[in-house]
């Protein structure tokens, strides 16, 4: 028994040191970015451009390169009053492109009474410029989609990452149109997030590890949409936008709680550890921070598993929180916006993609970019699985 004992202390102590070491790498890449996003902005400067003008300037060369606008919405094939029913809509996140989405596609679309079109308006630089407006391009590709397919009656909005605010945004803006139910004359379905940051990203995870000063040092010089994710887009006493959004009181533009109430299910996938980018807590709508030894045994499973999964029932009390104390405390705010949003109900599946490389983030999607990205994130593929059964049940169902 002493002997067991010892080994269970050596194998923590070794686990800690392990952890210790990791965050400090973590800590000095993230320095390392931080300097060279200032060295960056400071040679825009000189320049007299900003980080928009530079990606304007970009996207314009990339679509001149082309040949044409690289983010004119995919071709979908017209469908007579006989084709599919239902349309399942996938945005992809910031600096994504619709093949990233693809492992989804070809799990669902075999299903023949649904129509799975991967959103193509914010790939891949478009996606810089601020949630509505990417929020509104979605909408208008969405009608295109709509106007050619007349066999359309009901409608799933799937968002991987920054896509999953996209379509919150874009549900909002449709739900406002008629406010008869419906979104683009399509019954609401399913709203199904993967790796979304729904509290925004910060006071979690690896960004925990970086300075507030050279956070807010990558919000102002990263463009609209770093900005927002990070809540620091509040002006004239406005709170930032998505705070708004997780609000059940806001009205202008949109009513983006009870747009989300319309759909009949909504479901929350998250990396319960090793994602880079979106953290445990706002991916899954839980703002406080995750119990480091809970964190730890995730990571250190045998094999990729989802490790929790469960229903939460729509909560009702809402507290208020004053700018005064959002303002000094990171979860203040961020407490609110779970509160807003956990106003309705829940699916959560929580997945681990155990190791030592935090690469679960483009996993839990099983992007699909290129061959080379394919098979980096192939492991993923039994969540998307997963996704994609949960997605053809409510099919099913209706």
């Amino acid at each position: 028994m002493r002997a067991r004992l010892h080994r269970l202390e050596r194998r923590a102590r070794a686990s800690a040191l392990a952890d210790a070491l990791k965050n400090a790498l973590w800590r000095a890449f993230l320095s390392v970015m931080s300097a060279a996003t200032w060295a960056s902005a400071t040679w825009r400067a000189r320049r007299g451009e900003t980080f928009e003008t530079t990606i304007e300037r970009r996207r314009r060369r990339l679509v001149n390169a082309r040949g044409g606008a690289r983010t004119r919405a995919r071709k979908t094939a017209t469908a007579s009053m006989d084709g599919p029913a239902h349309l399942i809509a996938c945005a992809h996140g910031l600096a994504g492109t619709p093949e990233d989405l693809r492992a989804l596609e070809r799990r669902v679309a075999a299903d023949g009474n649904a129509l799975v079109h991967r959103l193509a308006c914010n790939a891949p630089l478009n996606s810089f410029d601020g949630v509505e407006a990417g929020a509104v391009r979605i909408v208008e590709e969405l009608r295109e989609v709509v106007r050619a397919n007349p066999s359309l009656r009901y409608l799933t909005l799937y968002g991987n990452s920054l896509g999953g605010i996209y379509a919150r945004y874009a549900a909002g803006i449709m739900w406002e149109e008629k406010r008869d139910g419906t979104m683009l004359g399509l019954i609401p379905c399913t709203y199904l997030t993967t790796a979304t940051p729904h509290l925004g990203v910060g006071p979690w995870g690896f960004f925990k590890l970086v300075p507030r000063a050279l956070r807010y040092l990558w919000s102002k010089q990263l463009g609209r949409s770093i900005m927002e994710l990070t809540l620091r887009d509040g002006e004239d006493g406005k709170l930032p936008l998505l705070a708004r959004m997780a609000d059940p009181e806001t009205r202008e533009p949109a009513n983006f709680v009870a747009a989300l109430g319309s759909f009949k299910r909504r479901c929350a996938y998250a990396n319960a550890t090793n994602d880079f980018l979106v953290s445990y807590e706002t991916a899954s709508l839980h703002p406080e921070y995750l119990d480091s030894a809970q964190e730890r045994a995730w990571r250190c499973l045998d094999e990729p598993q989802i490790v929790e999964e469960f229903e939460r029932d729509g909560e009702f009390a809402i507290e208020e929180t004053d700018s005064a104390s959002w303002s000094t405390d990171e979860l203040a705010l961020r407490r609110k916006m779970a509160r807003g949003l956990r106003t309705l109900s829940w699916r959560h599946v929580n997945v681990s993609f155990p190791g030592p490389v935090p690469l679960a983030h483009n996993k839990i999607c099983a992007l699909q970019r290129n061959p080379y990205l394919a098979s980096l994130f192939k492991e993923g593929e039994f969540i998307v699985d997963h996704q994609a059964e949960y997605l053809l049940a409510s099919i099913r169902s209706v």
